[in-house]
Order: C-alpha cells, then sequence, then structure tokens
C-alpha cells in the first residue's frame, strides 16, 4: 500500500475506572498485548477522551462519580455507533446490568476481579 499516511497497527484503549489500582492491572495486560492505553477516572472523562483520542477499545466500569458507566456508554455509542465498550464491573454479576448495558451499547461484559485470559476472550469477540 502506498499512501502517504502510514497506516500503524497500534492499537488505542481506553480504561474507564475510578480505582487506581484496577486501571494499572488492565494496563498491564493490555499493554502486554501491544495496545496504546489512555486512562479515565469517571464517565465525564470517558466521553471526552473518546471524542478526542476515538480508542479502538473501551473497558468501562459502572460505578464512579460524576458519570457513572452506562450513561457514558450511551453517550460514546450516540457519539460513536461502532464503538468497542466493554463493560467491566462488579455489577455484570446482575443480570438487569447487562440488558441495561446491551442497550446502553455495551458490545462486551466482564465481572470483577477477572483474569487476564477472561479479559482477552472478551476483547477478540470484538473483532478488532
Amino acid at each position: 500500500e502506498n499512501s502517504t499516511k502510514t497506516h500503524e497497527c497500534i492499537m488505542k484503549a481506553l480504561i474507564v475506572d475510578d480505582t487506581s489500582y484496577i486501571r494499572n492491572d488492565i494496563r498491564e495486560i493490555l499493554e502486554r498485548h501491544g495496545y496504546d492505553v489512555i486512562e479515565a477516572e469517571n464517565g465525564a472523562e470517558a466521553v471526552e477522551i473518546y471524542k478526542e483520542q476515538n480508542p479502538d477499545l473501551v473497558t468501562m466500569d459502572i460505578n464512579m462519580p460524576k458519570i457513572h458507566g452506562l450513561r457514558a456508554t450511551q453517550m460514546i455509542t450516540n457519539y460513536d455507533p461502532n464503538a468497542k465498550i466493554i463493560i467491566c464491573s462488579t455489577m455484570v454479576a446482575l443480570s438487569n446490568y447487562i440488558k441495561l448495558g446491551k442497550e446502553a451499547g455495551a458490545k462486551a461484559f466482564l465481572s470483577k476481579p477477572f483474569s487476564e485470559k477472561e479479559l482477552l476472550t472478551e476483547i477478540e469477540k470484538l473483532n478488532l
């Protein structure tokens, strides 16, 4: 391909969680797998960063200050219907949250705590 814009295959991931050690855990996994990682600690920040950076992947917590994860997911999906958002939350154990998450536009779900393998399995389902 001889285009002037060099297309690098580095995937960008946005990790949204108000707990720094959880962001660190997810960051370590994603960086090991070649992702360039950006972090947000609440839903409002997540929406802003998404619009600026257009990441390939988002991991989204539900319970957060300012804007909670389901609302932020909806806002990002309204902006970009193809957004690849994985909801990562202890709340996923409650089936109602999966339904709400799907309605908000989330493409995958992980219940915290999760293993590296579980995270990678969900990411594979997104066909990035």
